[in-house]
């Protein structure tokens, strides 16, 4: 019996290592937004630094780690952004690690009360396995336990490859009348992003341990929000803003067959007091309209920005969100805790800066203001 389910256990292990997988995802999407989306890639002005950690099942051993540090770069004269991302995740017993550097660039064109942003992004990718921290079914005894050597050949150590990836947004402010006179304006956006470009058009890079030719596949990721302030509340010395927010991940060898590719949709809602205090619900499920039997988890957020009094002072966002897990693993290893930090230094001069103190002329493009919790 034991012999049988350790073979089973590591028949599935190897398949995991050969097959198709899903891309690590963040709960907090709204703080990670050049990893959701590269076209995000420098929205705010001067340059912003932010770090991630997630940690999912640690109830279980090893579990699941991802971490991410980001550094964007925003010059207005170039109408460009530019950014560095690394990531690197941890899993099982093994254990398998997966790193990656992802080097992101974006382009806006201003438009009538709003903007166009496209975004690219190059990564170089690696997995790594220790082989020998793995037990296969043919090394054990009934009695004994492991003391046999084991006729699975191992494959290699690591593995590297190439990844590429784009995006584009739309950004715009809409006006709405308010008490028959006073008007407000609230904002949104809608976006589209494209991981692992080359297996949604051909042969993907092969990140198989074993080398099966098993590609990475496309993972498609649909997105959007907008931000209200209720204005009706400012009069009673109270400022509150609402931000809706969805996003529909889509990954498999054909991303557009939601039948036949891994998928997650997310929606919730956030509700900001003061500029400053965030709370959210955030709901995910696999199939949203097959029943509540499709629900992964709900997020609950809360968070912390600054609110500096000049435009130009640096500020900061700590997030915190936890998923409570209402099927699956989750429920049994302690849920999936997310932590997000984002820091912008706001008052460094930019490429166009300089060129205008030496005398010389730069075309400035102008860019939407970034409230620093949303987009």
């Amino acid at each position: 019996m034991l012999k049988s389910a350790l073979y089973s256990l590591t028949s599935l292990l190897l398949l995991n290592f050969t097959a198709q997988a899903q891309d690590p995802v963040f709960s907090q999407f709204f703080a990670n937004r050049a990893y959701l989306n590269p076209a995000f890639t420098g929205i705010e002005d001067g340059l912003q630094l932010s770090a991630t950690a997630r940690n999912q099942w640690f109830a279980a051993d090893k579990g699941y780690s991802f971490y991410t540090t980001t550094a964007e770069w925003q010059e207005p004269c170039w109408r460009s952004g530019f950014g560095l991302t690394l990531a690197h995740a941890q899993e099982g017993l093994a254990p398998l690690y997966s790193s990656s550097g992802s080097l992101m660039y974006s382009y806006f064109i201003p438009s009538e009360q709003g903007e166009w942003r496209a975004g690219l992004k190059y990564a170089f990718n690696q997995r790594r396995l220790d082989w020998s921290n793995l037990t296969f079914s043919d090394q054990l005894d009934p009695v004994f336990g492991d003391i046999y050597a084991t006729a699975v050949a191992a494959g290699r150590e690591s593995v590297y490859f190439h990844d590429f990836g784009f995006g584009v947004v739309r950004r715009w402010d809409s006006k709405t009348k308010s008490n028959g006179n006073s008007q407000f304006s609230y904002r949104s956006h809608i976006g589209m992003s494209v991981n692992h470009l080359v297996s949604l058009f051909g042969d993907g890079p092969d990140d198989s341990f074993l080398q099966t030719g098993a590609e990475v596949p496309a993972r498609i990721t649909l997105h959007g929000g907008t931000i209200i302030p209720l204005e009706f509340l400012r009069g009673v010395g109270r400022k509150i803003t609402l931000s809706p927010n969805m996003r529909i991940e889509s990954q498999g060898a054909n991303p557009l067959n939601l039948g036949e590719s891994l998928t997650l949709v997310s929606a919730g809602m956030y509700v900001i007091f003061l500029n400053q205090f965030t709370t959210g619900v955030l709901y995910h499920s696999r199939a949203p309209f097959a029943g509540a039997k499709h629900t992964n988890a709900f997020t609950l957020t809360a968070g912390f920005s600054s609110q500096p009094q000049k435009k130009k002072e640096d500020n900061f966002y700590l997030g915190l969100s936890v998923d409570v897990n209402t099927s699956g693993l989750g429920i049994r290893s302690n849920n999936i805790y997310e932590l997000n930090l984002r820091y912008a230094f706001r008052g460094l001069k930019t490429f166009c800066d300089k060129g205008q103190g030496k005398g010389r002329k730069w075309s400035r493009g102008k860019t939407m203001e970034c409230p620093h919790f949303a987009y």
